[in-house]
Parts: C-alpha cells; structure tokens; sequence
C-alpha cells in the first residue's frame, strides 16, 4: 500500500524551486476511515550501556551482540553490560562477517578473528590492506581496492598471492564487498561485478558474464542488502551521486530530484565516508543514507 506522504516546496539561493519533505516523522500504512495511513513521531536513541569509545559498527553472532568501540571489541549483554574483549586498533566503520567458528573485523586496514575465546589478527603480509571483509564458501574474502582475496580453507589466517582474483571490466577501485544470495557482489567506484564459487586449483571465484552493474558505490560502507537487492549511494563514471537499488544488472533509481540535489552539496571525501544500511521493522522495510550532518530515510 502506497501513502501519499505530504511534503511542500521552498526556494534556494539558486533561485531553484526545492522539494521539503518530513523532519523526523515515520508514513504508517494503517487504514482508517480518513486514509490509508499517517505520519508518526520518528523513532529516537537511548543510550544502553557505557563503552570505552566511539561506536564503530556490531554484529549478532551466537546469541552475543558484538560492538567495536573507540579501539576495542566489545560484548554488550542483553542488561547493557560492556565487557571488552581486545584491542583491534583505531580507524573508522568496521566491516564484520562471520564462519562457524570465527567472527571477522575489519578494522581500520587490518583483519581480526575473534573466536568465542580469543581475539587475533592476521599478519599474513600476502593479505595487505583490508577494505572490507565477507565470509562465502569457507572462505574469509577481502579487498585492498585492487584485488580479491581468499583467505586458505584449511587456515583462514594464511593467504596464497597465488589465488588473488580481480575486478576488470572498469578500472575503477574496489571500495565493498557484499554476499547476497551465496554470490560475491564486488562494490566498485563505477561498476558492480558479481563472482560465483566455481572451485579450481587458484582463485575460486569466477565472474557472473552477463551480471555486471553498470553503477558503483561511492565508498565502503556506502552500500548494504535491502530487500534482496543492493542498495548503494553513487553512480556510473561521469554521473554525479544518486540512491539506487541493483539486482539482476539492472539498476532501479530510488532518490528524488530533491534528494540528488542534497547529495551534490557534499565533496566526493565527505560522500567516501557515509554509511548506508537498512532495519526491518513493524512491516516497514528501512534504509538509512547516513550523511555527515543528517540522516535520509527510504
């Protein structure tokens, strides 16, 4: 169901006409005898728990929730308790993913393993720097912004310069990683390749012809999975920033004249750091584009 949501019109300094719309309300689909829906209070932020910094992303794995702070990896109990658990160095949003017996962070440039037990980094140098990190087929997968690595199966903190894959139909730089649908999406500056394990004695992964995305991502964590599809902040090469939704090398745009417009007041730094991602809650399927002075709501 479709609620006409209301919004209204004010002029810049262009002059340009500009679309304004909500601050801080929620479009409820609920029919009544006045309309099928309304607008409520957006939800707000109560602080749980104290930790030792920053909030830099978290994960659930095995019934925990994990959370890095400032330069710590930290346990949060369902009662706000903070435990820290290790030290994975400082750096900005951490990327996580997890095994059936390894939680992986990716943080600042470096990888880290945290077992249940023990926390560890891996200083294999054939792993270089770490962008982002997913876990696919057995495998731990990271990028340096030029190739695809696998770590081994037998050892995930080894890594064989033997079995590096690429990204090669643009020559743009890797920037994310995202596992949909058991298939590696590799998040470029102006494309997206999608990569299937087909075995084999190096790298494992081969392209998906036919899949390509002819947009990328504006920055590493400027993407997520929403709806079972990707959802990114970015373009293709020329084009300047907007919000899309690729699945099946097709691309469907989401964002408004009025959103772009807000996307263009920011340098392509200030854009390379926003975070994107999505919640799902009380039938509503969210994604939120993290700016550096407000949050856009989808």
């Amino acid at each position: 169901m479709q609620i006409p949501v209301l919004s209204g019109v004010f002029t810049d300094t262009a002059p340009d006409l500009r679309q304004s719309y909500p601050v801080n309300l929620v479009p409820v689909s609920f029919g009544t005898d006045l309309s099928n829906g309304y607008l409520r209070p957006g939800d707000g932020i109560v602080q749980f728990g104290v930790g030792p910094g920053v909030d830099r992303g978290g994960i659930e794995w095995r019934g925990t929730h994990y959370r890095v702070m400032g330069t710590k990896l930290v346990s949060v109990s369902s009662t706000g308790t903070v435990i820290t658990l290790g030290d994975v160095g400082d750096g900005g949003q951490c990327s996580f993913d997890y095994s059936f017996d390894r939680l992986a962070i990716a943080s600042g440039t470096r990888l880290y393993y945290w077992n249940g037990t023990n926390l560890t980094q891996v200083t294999d140098p054939d792993l270089g720097v770490v962008l982002d990190v997913v876990w696919v087929d057995g495998y731990f997968m990271t990028t340096d912004g030029e190739f695809l690595v696998v770590t081994e199966l037998t050892d995930p903190t080894q890594v064989n310069p033997l079995k590096y894959g690429s990204s090669e139909i643009d020559p743009d730089p890797v920037v994310a990683l995202i596992k949909l649908r058991n298939e590696v999406y590799a998040i470029n500056r102006n494309t997206i390749e999608v990569f299937d394990n087909v075995g084999g004695e190096f790298f494992p992964f081969n392209r998906v012809e036919g899949a390509q995305v002819q947009k990328g991502a504006v920055g590493t964590h400027a993407c997520c999975e929403y709806a079972q599809r990707i959802a990114f902040v970015g373009g293709g090469r020329g084009e300047a920033p907007s919000v899309y939704l690729a699945a099946n090398a097709t691309t469907e745009k989401i964002a408004t004249r009025e959103i772009d417009q807000i996307l263009e007041a920011y340098t392509d730094a200030e854009l390379s750091q926003i975070l994107v991602e999505s919640r799902v809650e009380k039938d509503h399927n969210f994604l939120y584009i993290h700016l550096p002075d407000r949050t856009l709501v989808f």
